[in-house]
């Protein structure tokens, strides 16, 4: 599988951190641990809603309090999957998520990429009968995961450009050339639309 259909760019793993006595205490944790990413989509905080952006339950509080303050327990997600993942459960033992083909699949194992892909679009599916069943209940088909994702895509395409540039430059290629002018053109084109995401995000 290459980095394109990955889930995630990178995958979460919960480190080990002191105990705190309210859940909401861990949100600098978790923020460092899944890399400023929701654990299920992959959507940054960056240029969503960050103040907001919520920590799941993986197996709801309200159905296992005792594991409220348990960092093991906890995801950080954008409040798109987590209103849609709400207090589901199928059954009544938390350290049983699915029966294979129903329920979720904690998004810090390696299990998780092996039930969902993302297609070339962007778009996220279930790869497995249990993948689909996550897929749905998150709604991870949601064409806004698909944007954000290309979005990212083309930042890092734009980094690459300026790589190219930079070397172009060094060798002396003029600058008026047209292959000169389609690199920078496309790099002044990518920085409007990142300036413009950034200024919409930053609407109230």
């Amino acid at each position: 599988m290459t980095d394109a259909r990955l889930v995630r760019d990178r995958m979460p793993v919960r480190s080990v951190v002191v105990a705190r006595e309210a859940y909401q205490a861990y949100r600098a944790d978790l923020q460092r641990d899944f890399f400023h990413a929701c654990g299920y989509c992959g959507d940054e905080d960056e240029r969503i809603d960050s103040v907001v952006y919520h920590i799941d339950h993986f197996a709801p509080k309200t159905r296992f309090p005792a594991l409220e303050t348990d960092y093991k327990n906890l995801v950080y997600a954008c409040r798109y999957c987590n209103i849609s993942k709400s207090d589901h459960w199928i059954g009544n033992d938390a350290a049983v998520p699915h029966d294979g083909a129903r329920g979720f699949v904690d998004p810090c194992t390696d299990d998780y990429e092996k039930h969902l892909v993302r297609q070339d679009s962007g778009r996220i599916v279930g790869s497995t009968e249990l993948g689909k069943y996550v897929a749905k209940r998150l709604r991870l088909n949601l064409i806004r995961h698909e944007l954000l994702w290309q979005a990212r895509r083309a930042r890092r395409l734009r980094r690459a450009v300026e790589q190219l540039l930079t070397i172009l430059e060094m060798r002396g290629e003029d600058e008026s050339s047209d292959h000169h002018k389609l690199l920078k053109r496309y790099r002044a084109l990518n920085e409007a639309i990142e300036d413009y995401e950034l200024r919409a995000h930053a609407q109230p």
